[in-house]
Parts: C-alpha cells; sequence; structure tokens
C-alpha cells in the first residue's frame, strides 16, 4: 500500500516537472540585487510568486505533454515520462493543469491586478509555444529565453525594485545559450538513434552544427554583456559596496556555461542543461561561487 501512494506520488512529480521549479527561483533575484533581502513583506510577495509560476508552468507542462504525446511515445527519452509511458491517463494530466491554474490564477489575484495581467501573459505565451511555436527552429528557443527573463520582470514588478537593463539582456543571452544546448543534445541524440527528424520540432540533425554556433555565440555574448554591466552599471553607480568583486563573476560564469557545451556536445549530458545543472556538482560548485560574488559585493 505504501508502496503503492510513493509509486503515485513520484509519477506526480515527475508529471508536474517539480524538478523544474528551481527556474521560479529567478524571481528572487531582484529582491538581492535590488537590496531588498531585509523586506519581509517583498519576501511575502516573491514567495507567493513563485509558488504561483509553479503552479502555472506545471499546468503547462502537462498540456505541453497531452499536446506532444503522439510524438513523445516515439521519442527515445520522453517515451518514459508519466503520460507517454501510460502511467497517468489524459483525463488526470487535465484535470491537474487545470487545478494546477487555477491555483495559480488565484494567488496572483491576491497579489495584485498587475502581477495577473502579467500572468496571463505568461500563460499565453506558454501556450502559444505548446501549441505553435516551438515547431519553429530558433524562433522557439528565442521563446524559452524570453520566459525565462519574465521571471526575473516578474521579480521585479513584485519587489518594486529597479534593476540594470544590462542584467535583462544578460538574462536573455544565458537562457539563450541553455535552450540552445538543449536543442543541441537533443539532435545528438537523434544521430546516436539514427533518426533524421526531431519529432514535434522543426529541427534535423543536419542543423546540429548551427546550433551549437548559435549557443556557443550566445554563451560568449552573456559573459561580454556581464563585463558590460560592470562597466556601464555596477562600479559607477555605486550600488555594491565592494563592486570590484564583481570582477570574479565573468569568469566563473564562462566555466560554467562552457563546461555544460562540452558536456552537452560530448552526448554526456541529459536533455534540461538546467535540471542537469542542478544535480552536476561542479556546476553547483561554480553557481554558489558565482552566488558567492555577489552577496559579497552587496554585504
Amino acid at each position: 500500500m505504501a508502496r503503492n501512494i510513493a509509486e503515485q506520488i513520484d509519477v506526480l512529480r515527475s508529471a508536474l516537472r517539480v524538478h523544474q521549479w528551481a527556474k521560479n527561483l529567478l524571481i528572487a533575484v531582484p529582491v538581492v540585487l535590488g537590496g531588498k533581502a531585509s523586506d519581509a513583506h517583498v519576501w511575502q510577495q516573491i514567495v507567493l510568486g513563485i509558488i504561483a509560476l509553479c503552479c502555472v508552468a506545471s499546468a503547462n507542462y502537462l498540456v505541453n505533454d497531452i499536446c506532444d504525446l503522439a510524438n513523445d511515445r516515439k521519442h527515445w527519452s520522453k517515451k518514459l515520462r508519466p503520460l507517454a509511458s501510460g502511467q497517468l491517463s489524459v483525463r488526470s494530466a487535465g484535470l491537474l493543469a487545470a487545478g494546477s491554474l487555477a491555483a495559480g490564477g488565484l494567488l496572483t489575484i491576491y497579489l495584485g491586478l498587475a502581477a495577473f495581467v502579467a500572468l496571463l501573459i505568461y500563460i499565453g505565451v506558454t501556450t502559444a509555444y505548446s501549441l505553435w511555436i516551438k515547431r519553429i527552429p530558433i524562433l522557439d528557443v528565442f521563446t524559452l529565453a524570453c520566459l525565462f527573463t519574465f521571471r526575473i520582470a516578474f521579480g521585479i514588478l513584485l519587489s518594486g525594485v529597479r534593476l540594470s537593463p544590462w542584467l535583462l539582456v544578460f538574462s536573455m543571452f544565458v537562457f539563450l545559450s541553455l535552450s540552445l544546448a538543449k536543442r543541441n543534445t537533443e539532435l545528438l541524440g537523434l544521430a546516436r538513434v539514427a533518426q533524421s527528424e526531431q519529432l514535434g520540432r522543426g529541427y534535423v540533425v543536419e542543423d546540429t552544427a548551427l546550433v551549437l554556433a548559435f549557443g556557443v555565440t550566445a554563451a560568449l555574448a552573456a559573459v561580454l554583456t556581464f563585463i558590460f554591466y560592470l562597466v556601464e552599471d555596477a562600479l559607477p553607480k555605486g550600488v555594491y559596496a565592494y563592486p570590484t568583486v564583481l570582477w570574479a563573476g565573468p569568469p566563473i560564469l564562462f566555466l560554467f556555461l562552457a563546461r555544460l557545451w562540452l558536456l552537452s556536445q560530448r552526448g554526456q549530458m541529459r536533455d534540461d542543461p538546467v535540471a542537469f545543472a542542478l544535480k552536476d556538482w561542479p556546476s553547483l560548485l561554480l553557481g554558489l561561487l558565482l552566488s558567492a560574488v555577489f552577496f559579497v559585493a552587496l554585504y
């Protein structure tokens, strides 16, 4: 009995993509960098915003899996997902999605009209991605980068802080690179199983070199944008107590992104680089070092 319950919980956790909720911690970035880390009211807003976006994101993952069901059953790794493997029925997934969406919507109504409108925009873009955009090469990864950056913008909205536009540009390049790394990993997987076209997407194996080029370029652009942020904003405006410490950031960021791309190219990374990084100790160490750099610079 207990084993069955545990297995059902694992199925639900996998279907809701609980491991992906870590991405929504980006909402808290503006609080830390904006100097409001000691404001309890702001943290209340941020925590509720994170929970709301987790609910909505899980609903979107379920809808996406329902739409992709036929293709996922033919995919070399996605066939193991709860819906594709038959562990979760389409009806149950639909009910879960509706419940998660309702919970997220109610929370954002509590947070205010602006937050609710922002969430509606997020839902609109994610729905368009699931139904249409994900089948258009390049536009799909650009949209994913926008959705990641939305989380930071949502945090700015909830906390009321002022952040440099450079950080939003930086976010776009970082997450564009990570999204392309995911596509690169998938395309290399197709080559290994001798499949020429990615089902449900617009990519073919011949696109691998182009995806690699765009992804590495976006990674280098992220490092360069970080440097522009330091020179144009962080150092001259006196936002940080010890701004020179931030110069340790670009090398750490370069090592993090370069290592992910190296592992992707070797076929040693799973489909999602963010989920991979959360379980990979060198990536976690580099992430903690970068966080420490910002903490020391601020406080």
